[in-house]
């Protein structure tokens, strides 16, 4: 053997040795993996789809935490588990009743209050749904819980028979069977099950208003908003945006929202909670992508107006402690603060300028797309609906690249413009099947 032969055997040993060492580690640590049970909902609701992806990129990121998701009926079952000691991390409401040995985590998302009703109801108004026939969620759930107050508030008399109780498949099922009138939903903005209901022309959003109003939508929900706070805190005014859902609503619609809260057992480990707490944030870009609710994800408002305190092991990492490091570098402390106070100023300037960048770009596909709408019209042939399919791709192609190097934001604005452009796909098919069944191509 030559003697460069030789030198690469001498490192044989030592691979094999280190390759041995790696199983025998990745075993022992495999086998002292901490499992946390995860208290969801419905295995179709928003919270398991969420939850989902949360234990997806915690393992990932922590070969030693195994995630155990668990179905339940919503956030007050959840919070009785964790009173109980049943479950270690749930997602709750942020006005679930109860919870002395609950802590959050972070806020996630608003959960937005959607009333679907079938349109030959005549339901325009919440005093409407008075003798008919409405789900108000699950037995034991958050939505449960807020819808109840809600009819209370606005003088809604329902009889025991009126009210049904299902989860949130079951209730879709039975206003597409007639055997609702109106049900009540409360989910993330741009929910798939929410524009596959709406793809019924049957099914229709109606206003979280008491009377028919016709005032601007963002002041009919800020009036109805802080007159029902008043009795029932931690919900915000919110709007269902114009064409949210496959081109539907045709206007914007008030409603109303809570926040949808990552929570935890008090007794959990709080380093193991610190991690989970960081990972949410660090893992944002790879969670929304998943999931558009992740895009909310934010330090500042994840931790205010909480109902539950924070978990030791979340505060830690939104307050970066290191015990006795602040004390001993006090004064090279004081200097570093100022300098990422300046760069903080920077930073915030240059975020703005970003977004509002990125804002600009979105803008840009809207008026795309509703170029493609207005030139869509009722003598069109199918060569001209050709062109705008292929226009349409084109869009839809442009902005997933934007979307990818992030020159365009996951946000509330790129969920807008999806559920435009798949609207006006929508059409476009609708079109295409109008004219293949014409009188005029059957000759």
């Amino acid at each position: 053997m030559d003697e460069s032969t030789l030198k690469k055997l001498r490192f044989v040993p030592v691979a094999i040795a280190l390759l041995v060492a790696i199983g025998v580690w990745w075993n022992l640590r495999a086998s002292d993996r901490t499992v946390l049970v995860f208290a969801t909902g419905s295995q179709d609701g928003f919270y398991h789809r969420l939850a989902k992806q949360m234990k997806t990129v915690i393992e990932a990121n922590h070969p030693d935490l195994r995630i155990d998701l668990k179905s339940s009926a919503g956030s007050n079952e959840n919070i009785e588990w964790l009173d109980g000691g049943k479950v270690h991390l749930a997602l709750v409401q942020n006005d679930t009743l109860g919870g002395q040995s609950v802590r959050s985590l972070a806020g996630l998302y608003p959960e937005i209050l959607h009333l679907i009703c079938r349109t030959n109801a005549s339901i325009q108004t919440l005093r409407d749904l008075s003798g008919h026939r409405v789900g108000i969620g699950a037995a034991g759930s958050g939505t449960e819980q807020i819808t109840t107050n809600l009819l209370s508030f606005a003088g809604v008399s329902l009889e025991k028979n009126q009210t049904i109780r299902a989860s949130f498949g079951a209730a879709l099922e039975k206003l597409r069977d007639g055997q609702l009138d109106a049900a009540f939903f409360l989910t993330g903005l741009g929910s798939p099950a929410i524009s596959d209901a709406l793809s019924n022309e049957q099914l229709a959003l109606v206003p979280i208003q008491a009377q028919p109003h016709d005032a601007d939508p963002k002041e009919i929900a800020l009036r109805f908003t802080d007159g029902f706070r008043v009795n029932y805190p931690h919900i915000s005014p919110r709007i269902i945006p114009q064409l949210t859902y496959q081109g539907r609503p045709a206007q914007p619609l008030p409603s109303l929202s809570v926040q949808a809260v990552l929570v935890c057992q008090k007794k959990v480990n709080a380093d193991a909670i610190g991690r989970i707490t960081r990972t949410l944030f660090e893992q944002r870009a790879v969670l929304s992508q998943k999931e558009p609710a992740f895009t909310h994800l934010d330090e500042q408002t994840a931790r205010a107006a909480l109902q539950f305190p924070l978990h030791e092991g979340a505060e830690n990492f939104y307050r970066r402690r290191e015990p006795g490091f602040v004390a001993e570098n006090a004064e090279i402390m004081g200097l570093l603060i100022t300098v990422l106070l300046l760069l903080w100023s920077i930073l915030v300037w240059a975020r703005r300028w970003f977004s509002q960048s990125q804002k600009n770009r979105i803008d840009t596909y809207y008026e795309a797309v509703e170029d493609v709408i207005r030139r869509l019209h009722d003598g069109a042939d199918l060569q001209e609906i050709d062109e705008l399919e292929t226009d349409l791709l084109k869009i839809r192609q442009r902005a997933s690249a934007e979307l990818v190097k992030e020159q365009l934001a996951a946000d509330e604005s790129y969920i807008i413009y999806q559920n435009m452009l798949n609207g006006c796909q929508s059409m476009l098919v609708r079109m295409r099947e109008k004219i293949q069944a014409s009188p005029e191509k059957d000759a």
